[in-house]
């Protein structure tokens, strides 16, 4: 690594403002939950239910990959 620095002190203090992400199995969540530290984002489910962001007033809204794709720019 570039100034002797390893990829753990890059991770957890280098760079722009960011937070890391995580995920614990389903029957850990009751021991994380009520962490101040941590910042519950979502869970898993099964692939075939696909990919959806619930929100507060729970409607669910399908999530589709967007923005940049260096592939594309190269047609």
């Amino acid at each position: 690594m570039k100034g002797n620095l390893d990829s753990t002190t890059i991770a957890l203090s280098g760079g722009e403002d960011y937070e890391l992400l995580f995920s614990v199995s389903q029957d850990d969540f009751e021991k994380i939950k009520a962490n101040p530290n941590f910042s519950i984002v979502g869970h898993f489910t099964e692939e075939k239910e696909g990919m959806h962001l619930i929100t507060r007033a729970n409607q669910k809204l399908p999530l589709i990959a967007k923005g940049w794709n260096a592939m594309e720019d190269k047609k």
